[in-house]
């Protein structure tokens, strides 16, 4: 058999051909391209949450560190506190005896007292002036209290000497504003040569309430 056909009427068969095989390849890229896409899409959808999870809990993590940090930080200090304030608290009573936070105002006489009967004078009165003072100092950030006791006794003048250096080691706060000291009259005519009289005006402070 023999063809006769030229080149310009097989001209379409082969263009035809070649558009099927180009239909062909761009078939396949767009299969290849989806497959790629519909890999990318559960990567996503997959795969970001988890580790949406995970920078999360690294997050919490070093949150909690801190915040252990923070806590441990804080238990040091307390405990450093309760060491400090258990070393503090055994002189606390002596503070307290020294500058009270209350007037305690018998414990405030029976204190004079005790300096009087253990210097062998004898006590005839104990007033009190419970008109209390304000005393404010000069930066006006602090202030104290104080009330007055006047005590009125008797004895030797070497008695009173010795409640005197007594009082400079007295524990509890006191300002000796006025001593006045007399001889005691036997009569009308003769005074005793032993024997004086003291009257003995004393500040005691204390804490204000606040």
């Amino acid at each position: 058999m023999i063809y006769d056909k030229n080149w310009f009427q097989l001209q379409p068969m082969y263009n035809f051909i070649r558009k099927q095989a180009e239909n062909e390849k761009f078939l396949k890229y767009l299969e290849i391209g989806s497959t790629f896409t519909l890999v990318a899409i559960f990567l996503f959808f997959a795969i970001m949450p988890t580790m949406t999870t995970i920078f999360s809990l690294l997050g919490e993590i070093k949150s909690k560190e801190s915040f252990i940090k923070k806590v441990d930080s804080k238990i040091t200090n307390i405990i450093k506190a309760q060491k400090e304030y258990s070393q503090v608290q055994e002189k606390y009573s002596l503070i307290e005896e020294s500058f009270p936070s209350q007037p305690q105002y018998y414990n405030g006489a029976s204190n004079l007292a005790t300096l009087f009967r253990d210097s062998s004078l004898g006590i005839n009165q104990i007033n009190f002036n419970l008109n209390t003072e304000t005393i404010q100092k000069e930066n006006n950030s602090q202030f104290f209290k104080s009330y007055q006791i006047n005590l009125t006794g008797e004895g030797q003048y070497s008695a009173i000497m010795e409640m005197l250096k007594q009082m400079l080691n007295n524990r509890r706060l006191i300002n000796t504003s006025n001593i006045l000291i007399s001889q005691t009259k036997t009569d009308e005519n003769e005074t005793g040569s032993n024997m004086v009289n003291i009257n003995f005006f004393n500040d005691l402070y204390f804490l204000p309430d606040n």
